[in-house]
């Protein structure tokens, strides 16, 4: 294992803020080390990536021992008209296809990061990860996927998206509730949502046997998990960053006295 950082920047006269990013590359026999200890890989990065570069960062997973089915999922599970195709490698003549749905997903859900509206849109293809695919077919058309990553006790999803042309699907309760069987039958322990940050992540604690990664170890507390969600979702400018700090070490060490 090899970790370094990347001190970005900082904000020091008039905040105390300092942005650096923790990396590391691991040999794949550390696999195991790097995904309970909270690292996720990256897929892209500001400078080449030689080998599989991985970031430390608060994700979530469900340990698969502690879920069980309800009603609701189970019959969410039998929806007619979809049925799903796992791939090694992304066919060549899907390419197309899913940089499509991609486009349609982040223009729905409004996904675009501030400055690269243009590359928001565009799937990669040429991505240093060996995923494999679950793709989402609905009368015969492919209408969503998950990118996924998988190793030893562990199944990380990466990219998820679908087109919304028929909202009543919910593809996305569907294909994390598909995934999670497939799992199981697998006998996976975890299940992985990788980056886990803002509302539009608290969906995720309401499944079975939950836990976040706060930096330190595994925490199963949802109530803390949704309020760093909201503090996320509440930061405006570099004041709001900076109070959050506290705000942080309150919620999750109970260190406000």
């Amino acid at each position: 294992m090899k970790i370094f950082f990347d001190h970005i920047t900082g904000k020091l006269t008039h905040y105390d803020l300092l942005y650096s990013l923790p990396l590391a590359e691991f040999d794949k026999s550390e696999y195991d080390y790097a995904f309970n200890n909270g690292w996720l890989p990256l897929s892209w990065y500001y400078t080449k990536i030689n080998h599989i570069t991985w970031l430390n960062a608060r994700s979530s997973r469900l340990q698969l021992s502690d879920f069980t089915f309800s009603k609701k999922q189970k019959y969410t599970l039998n929806k007619k008209d979809i049925y799903v195709s796992t791939y090694d490698k992304l066919p060549w003549h899907l390419e197309d296809d899913i940089a499509e749905i991609y486009k349609r997903y982040i223009q729905h859900k409004n996904y675009y990061e501030v400055n690269h509206e243009r590359e928001s849109e565009e799937f990669m293809r040429d991505d240093p990860i060996d995923w494999k695919y679950f793709v989402y077919y609905y009368k015969e058309r492919p209408i969503a996927f998950t990118e996924a990553m998988m190793e030893g006790d562990h199944f990380m999803t990466g990219q998820f998206a679908w087109d919304y042309e028929n909202d009543k699907l919910g593809m996305g309760t569907y294909a994390t509730l598909y995934e999670i069987k497939y799992c199981i039958d697998q006998n996976y322990k975890y299940y992985y949502f990788s980056y886990s940050y803002e509302n539009s992540s608290k969906y995720k604690s309401k499944y079975d046997g939950f836990e976040f990664w706060t930096g330190r170890n595994w925490c199963k507390d949802k109530e803390i998990y949704n309020q760093l969600c909201s503090n996320d979702s509440g930061i405006k400018n570099l004041a709001d960053l900076n109070d959050n700090q506290q705000k942080y070490f309150d919620l999750v060490f109970g260190t406000h006295t």
